[in-house]
């Protein structure tokens, strides 16, 4: 085999094992989720997420790790479609990334699916489980339905890792509560299901 060859399977490679860091956490249901404890208290949280951000140029999420990031207004939700706006809340239209926190409120047990639609890179964890990660540069891309099981309602911890290199920007986190109707489509995570502490 020549070593150009060799080179151009080394792509394939690399794209299929993009393509399944993608899709990986929707292969089977997510469990043991972790519900925030103690379960916050009206009184200890505020409406939204915490975000706090890091300028510059990134090409994966792992970039990301042991930024520093400075914090910037809440995020009251996490349906943003910003074509070449800013990004997000922060004070750039390009170069950033940002690291949000926070809780989201599952109000009932079963089964709760998810689609996360982004550009460019995201890793988001909910109750410390990987639900989705598309780590690398790319245009607006939606993931499978990724189902999560609830064993209880209540608040759980939400970690989202993302980047916008240049160009366009998209973050948008869907969902089918449990107990929906089987024929229910994903519709933006309401920001009522969002808080931070206070």
């Amino acid at each position: 085999m020549t070593a150009r060859a060799v080179r151009g399977l080394a792509g394939v490679v690399a794209v299929c094992t993009l393509v399944a860091a993608g899709t990986i956490a929707g292969a089977q249901p997510v469990s043991g989720l972790k519900a925030a404890d103690p379960q916050p208290s009206a009184e200890q949280v505020s409406p939204g997420l915490a975000v706090g951000y890091a300028y510059g140029r990134f090409n994966n999420i792992k970039e990301l790790t042991n930024k520093k990031f400075e914090p910037g207004p809440f995020l009251p939700h996490l349906n943003w479609r910003m074509g070449t706006g800013l990004v997000l809340t922060s004070k750039e239209k390009e170069l950033v990334a940002a690291l949000i926190t926070g809780f989201i409120r599952l109000e009932k047990t079963g089964m709760c699916g998810f689609d996360v639609t982004s550009n460019d890179g995201v890793r988001i964890e909910i109750g410390g489980k990987l639900l989705y990660e598309d780590p690398t540069v790319h245009g607006d891309d939606t993931s499978d339905r990724i189902d999560v099981k609830v064993d209880q309602p209540g608040w759980y911890p939400l970690k989202v890792q993302y980047f916008q290199k240049k160009g366009t920007a998209t973050l948008v986190l869907r969902w089918v509560p449990a107990g929906s109707d089987a024929k229910a489509q994903p519709v933006p995570v309401p920001a009522t299901a969002f808080a931070r502490p206070k």
